[in-house]
Formats: structure tokens, C-alpha cells, sequence
């Protein structure tokens, strides 16, 4: 097993403590900005996978495999499509939410 030199877990202590808020160095004011372009890329990003799911959609309509034009070619799996869909909606609702609040 290695050893940890101190020097280096300093180092890597005072390397994280850089991105901390900091009362003296940061207003609270550079906080909720950077919140609210950390919620607003969060709520592009989601919905732009609303809109345009994984995989595509389907482009024809094909009776014998029951895929409708337009459909997401990821539902066709139900289990995971949910899951999707369900962390989607929440990630896309709190970052909403966060913006709301902040603004």
C-alpha cells in the first residue's frame, strides 16, 4: 500500500478549499449567480432531452411491431423509458425550481 506524504494531502486540501465560499473573498451576490447558470444549463440540458429523447424517434409508422411515427424508439422499453422520464421531469422541475427562488 502507499503511503500519503502530508505535503501532498495539504496540497490537495488547499486545492479544494480554492472553489469553497469563501465570506471575505465572495460576495453573496457571485454565489446565486453561479447557481443560476449551474439551473439554467441544467434545464436546457433536460429539456433538450425531453424534446429529442435518446435514440430518436421512430420515422414510420410500422403495424407489426407497433411503433407509431413520432414515438420515442426508447419507449419501446418500459422499465427504463420511466426512469428516464421520471429523472427528466425531476432534474428538469428542482433546477425550475432553483431558478424561481433565485431570480
Amino acid at each position: 500500500m502507499a503511503q500519503v506524504h502530508p505535503q501532498n494531502t495539504e496540497r490537495s486540501i488547499s486545492w479544494f478549499k480554492r472553489f469553497q465560499y469563501d465570506k471575505e473573498r465572495d460576495s453573496p451576490n457571485d454565489g446565486r449567480n453561479v447557481l443560476l447558470v449551474i439551473a439554467t444549463l441544467i434545464a436546457a440540458v433536460t429539456f433538450q432531452a425531453g424534446v429529442n429523447p435518446p435514440g430518436g424517434l421512430w420515422q414510420d409508422d410500422n403495424v407489426q411491431e407497433h411503433h407509431a411515427a413520432g414515438r420515442a424508439i426508447y419507449a419501446s422499453q418500459k422499465h427504463p423509458y420511466y426512469v428516464f422520464l421520471m429523472s427528466n421531469t425531476l432534474a428538469f422541475s428542482a433546477s425550475l425550481l432553483v431558478i424561481t427562488s433565485l431570480t
